[in-house]
């Protein structure tokens, strides 16, 4: 089982520069490339993060890398995933409701395709995918009616969804905080790593999502980046499940 208390060194994958997070608590970030993931196995990191790039191109070197057995590799896309589930999960315990009898409305779902059979895991009753394409004949206004939340995975980039306090419309969770794929990631790598050739199926996920929702404080939507008890939480429920237990909420 590996320490938690040991810092990861985590190669991070990005299209440039610019893509990489300033920091992650408790993780050395190793720059690194798609090329140098296609021509050898990293050397001296615990784990691969693919950010800054196109879930479809992301996806694609994923699984390509995962061809061979090695270390853990997770995208952005998946764990941004895990933030907005585990925000929904702390939304609905504070407004009363269970995942069970919760309607949500995904805005551009195939943008983060993680996330609906993510949302199925938790438990959610009603999903409900929207596109812009769809808005002349279903204003997004009409579908969200009476819904629990609005989930926007590109974080305001579509212009149609708006915060509002109108009669009947639901909250606003987007993918707005450049956080929200990190704060999981310390931890899940740390279970995965404790069991050879494990990957994070979507109980994993939801074991991560409860996780997160666990550490929020009355005051916030998920937990601070650098609380020192999120890594643990997280990795205490990830090693739960795939160790075949089970996470009942």
């Amino acid at each position: 089982m590996i320490a938690v208390r040991r810092r990861l060194r985590l190669a991070v994958v990005g299209d440039a520069e610019t893509d990489l997070p300033d920091e992650i608590p408790g993780v050395e970030i190793v720059p690194s490339s798609v090329a140098s993931l296609a021509t050898s196995r990293p050397r001296g990191v615990d784990a691969v993060y693919l950010c800054g790039m196109d879930q479809i191109k992301a996806r694609r070197v994923k699984k390509e890398f995962m061809a061979k057995p090695g270390i853990p590799c997770l995208t952005r896309e998946e764990m941004t995933a895990v933030g907005l589930a585990g925000r929904l999960l702390v939304l609905l315990s504070r407004t009363g409701r269970t995942p069970g009898s919760a309607r949500v409305v995904i805005v551009e779902s195939t943008a983060i395709p993680t996330l609906c059979p993510l949302l199925l895991a938790i438990g959610v009753g009603d999903i409900v995918s929207w596109e812009p394409t769809d808005a002349l004949v279903y204003p997004l206004r009409r579908i969200a009616y009476r819904s629990d939340a609005v989930i926007d995975p590109l974080g305001g980039g579509v212009p149609v969804v708006l915060p509002t306090t109108a009669e009947g419309q639901p909250p606003l969770i987007a993918a707005d905080d450049p956080a929200y794929p990190l704060l999981a990631l310390p931890g899940l790598v740390r279970a995965l790593l404790g069991k050879s050739g494990a990957r994070p199926d979507f109980d994993v996920l939801r074991a991560c999502a409860y996780a997160l929702a666990a550490r929020a404080r009355n005051d916030r939507w998920l937990p601070a980046q650098d609380d020192p008890e999120l890594t643990p939480a997280v990795f205490t429920m990830a090693s739960r499940v795939l160790a075949g237990g089970r996470i009942d909420r």
